[in-house]
């Protein structure tokens, strides 16, 4: 397949997906609006349809809570295939959630202000697009002080991640130690549905970590969701490196954004100072011997140090140093990230010498476009091109090969999980038609 054919095969995913108001997904598993798979297709889709990347922010923004946050999931009530369901979320016992459309009572990482961005740029219109930008960066603006705010109580400029959900990365060993600590006595029965729209329920998380992951949203459902009210008490709370590092990499295109359209950035500038002045310190202990970055864990009080996807995509936020660069390009060409060993050499999600490593088992193993796509952008923003152009090389391989499916064994290339997706489609899109645009620093 030609690239022009693949692109357009992309295209064609996207439009099957869109449902009217939103992209979801994939068919079937992902029925419903997931906040930033959502920001991730409307880059994708910035390159053909603009009105539709800016319907799928809007749709989103449209489901804010009062307090601010984004929930990760906006629920479509003619979906069925899903669990938990928002009827299962209950979220209305809160007083921010919104009225009108059913939504999860968490979040997601911050990435939308980068698709915003993109919106602009892609426009054929400025003047429209900056009528785009000035009716939602109030809005983009209102969460991330959500997340300054409400997620980083103790002021450390790292934010709080409280349930694998919100990570984006959920079934990461990462969260193995701090959800084994917990107690799962007192867990509401409930039936699992993502296992019957899987060819392989073993590509899914085990029930003994989804009844870990039901339990913390039973605590935050207890909490009506009032995620402050809860933190001194809760028993899940992890300061994200890579959650953190995305809001960061956000609010650098919140300023640019707030220059085009003449807004106050002061708030932004501050956010910026606290967790630029605070980032090696929150989630690089060992900078000597190892340049990653690491999740820490609040309640153990120690960084859980286990090489992940995740602990690469500070890469994107310019916050490491030129030392710390060049010692992961050259961990990128080792075994352990697949630049000897894989199919192509892109970047698992768990290091492959991990004890945890698992080829097809979903976020412990697996090469995800995604994760990529953001370190791709890292690298060139610190002028690797080699490096990233390995990895834009393989997103091409890995579709071209065996499909737009939700992730790939780092080994053999092989599909897994949903297939025809949409932010593989979408980010495939953006590595073969990217003016380069978002890479600045």
């Amino acid at each position: 397949m030609r690239t022009e054919e693949l692109v357009e095969a992309a295209r064609k995913i996207l439009q099957q997906n869109w449902n009217g108001k939103f992209t979801i997904p994939s068919p079937s598993l992902y029925p419903h609006q997931w906040s930033w798979d959502s920001a991730f297709v409307a880059i994708g889709n910035s390159h053909y349809d603009i009105e539709r990347s800016i319907k799928e922010l809007e749709y989103l923004f449209d489901a804010q809570w009062k307090n601010g946050m984004v929930p990760h999931i906006v629920f479509n009530d003619r979906a069925t295939s899903y669990f938990p369901s928002g009827e299962f979320y209950d979220c209305q016992r809160s007083s921010d959630a919104p009225k009108h459309v059913k939504t999860s009572g968490m979040t997601q990482p911050p990435v939308h202000a980068i698709a915003a961005y993109y919106v602009y740029k892609n426009h054929p219109d400025e003047q429209e697009a900056k009528k785009f930008l000035k009716s939602n960066f109030p809005k983009i603006m209102k969460f991330h002080e959500y997340l300054m705010s409400d997620r980083d109580p103790e002021g450390m400029g790292a934010i709080t991640v409280m349930h694998p959900w919100e990570s984006g990365m959920d079934n990461s060993p990462v969260w193995d130690e701090a959800l084994k600590r917990l107690d799962v006595s007192d867990i509401p029965k409930y039936k699992r549905k993502d296992l019957e729209n899987v060819s392989d329920p073993g590509q899914r998380p085990s029930k003994e970590t989804y009844d870990r992951f039901i339990f913390l949203l039973h605590i935050m459902k207890k909490y009506d969701y009032d995620h402050l009210g809860m933190y001194d008490d809760y028993p899940f709370k992890i300061k994200g490196a890579a959650f953190t590092s995305l809001l960061y990499t956000s609010n650098n295109y919140l300023l640019k954004i707030a220059d085009i359209i003449n807004e106050e950035n002061r708030s932004i500038i501050d956010w910026q100072s606290r967790i630029k002045n605070n980032f090696q310190k929150n989630f690089c202990p060992n900078l000597k011997t190892d340049p990653l970055c690491y999740n820490y864990d609040l309640i153990a009080k120690e960084h859980i140090m286990k090489q992940t996807v995740g602990s690469m995509v500070p890469i994107y936020s310019g916050l490491l140093t030129k030392d710390q660069m060049d010692k992961i390009v050259d961990m990128l060409g080792g075994s352990r990230f697949c630049g000897t060993t894989c199919h192509v050499k892109m970047v698992p999600s768990t290091g492959l010498d991990e004890k945890d490593y698992t080829p097809q088992l979903y976020w412990r193993g697996p090469v995800w476009i995604n994760v990529n796509w953001l370190v791709w952008c890292g690298l060139q923003k610190y002028g690797y091109k080699e490096k990233a152009d390995q990895i834009k090389d393989g997103v091409i391989e890995l579709v071209k090969e065996h499909g737009f499916y939700e992730y790939f064994d780092a080994s053999t290339g092989a599909g897994y999980g949903g297939r025809n997706f949409s932010w593989t489609a979408a980010l495939l899109i953006d590595v073969i038609k990217n003016r380069e645009f978002e890479i600045a620093p």
